[in-house]
């Protein structure tokens, strides 16, 4: 008798098939409806994402620039939709024999345009000098979703810095 009692108080904190279906089918409605939602996060993540790592690849060139006594440069190249950094050794400049010299990718949904920057031929670059200076320009992002983000200096002795434009106006500082 008492391993009976046992064995209903057993089966009566379990949950029953019913009801475990019963919550995924719940489950997978919340969920169906929340995904469209997230669409657009990840899309304007990965510009962001891109702004940063520009940034941080413009400081880096910026102080490594001044610590080595030697010049830095940011290169695009539009046609093969990548940047990367070199830097000058015996008069010609090599990329960067480290993960900062990588060539990164510009996804195809993003739109890069260039404000105030150096040309040759299809690529596009800034340098950074020894003395801790580059030029004041504009790196400017659009995705297809509308997104805008500019990677800006406003002055030669300033570092970049990520901006967000809103309606796609461009902010009025520079």
């Amino acid at each position: 008798m008492l391993i009976r009692g046992y064995h209903q108080a057993a089966v009566r904190r379990a949950f029953s098939l019913l009801e475990l279906i019963l919550v995924m089918i719940i489950m997978c409605t919340v969920l169906g409806m929340a995904v469209p939602s997230l669409r657009g996060f990840f899309s304007s993540r990965q510009i962001k994402d891109m702004g940063e790592q520009m940034v941080a690849l413009t400081r880096y060139a910026k102080t490594q620039a001044v610590y080595n006594s030697q010049l830095y440069r940011m290169n695009f190249d539009l046609d093969r939709r990548q940047y990367w950094l070199s830097a000058m050794e015996k008069g010609q400049y090599q990329r960067l024999e480290n993960d900062f010299g990588s060539r990164f990718s510009i996804p195809a949904d993003i739109n890069v345009e260039f404000e105030n920057f150096s040309r040759e031929g299809t690529l596009f670059y800034v340098d950074f000098n020894p003395e801790g200076y580059s030029k004041q320009c504009r790196i400017m992002l659009e995705d297809d979703k509308q997104n805008y983000i500019d990677i800006v200096c406003y002055g030669p002795a300033e570092n970049f810095e990520m901006v967000e434009r809103i309606n796609g106006q461009k902010d009025q500082r520079q």
